[in-house]
């Protein structure tokens, strides 16, 4: 008889980063670690950004995150963030994560420069809509 398994997917809005049955999953949250296991309860978890661990019959794997939204429904357990890394060690996974974080990211880019060009926009508005001075007789 084989053991039950839970499918676990990690995304991130530009990839699937985690696809795969695991025997458990531990996660990170506000109030301590979560382990959760196949034909658990239906859960929605906020995970706090840290390292997730993956146990399955072939090891541990490990998953660095941002945080996110965890869903669970019987033998699926779905995790939406929006950064994360994966590895079969802690130090390849924060490797990974400070690579990530080092390197510019172009979404971070593009954030960055509609900022500036929103600051911009509003300096002039506030200029044109700044104090007037009307003409004498005028109202």
């Amino acid at each position: 008889m084989t053991k039950p398994t839970l499918h676990v997917t990690i995304r991130t809005p530009s990839e699937t980063v985690v696809d795969q049955d695991v025997a458990a999953i531990r996660v990170p949250t506000k109030t301590g670690h979560i382990g959760l296991r196949p034909r658990g309860e239906p859960t929605v978890l906020a995970v706090e950004a840290g390292l997730i661990l993956l146990r399955s019959r072939n090891g541990m794997r490990y998953a660095g995150t941002a945080g996110g939204l965890l869903h669970t429904r019987r033998e699926l357990a779905s995790l939406l963030t929006p950064l994360a890394v994966v590895g079969d060690d802690v130090e390849s996974v924060s490797r990974q994560l400070d690579a990530l974080l080092s390197e510019p990211n172009e979404e971070m880019q593009v954030r960055h420069t509609l900022g500036r060009l929103e600051t911009r926009i509003l300096q002039e508005l506030s200029h044109e809509d700044g104090p007037k001075s009307s003409a004498p007789g005028t109202p």
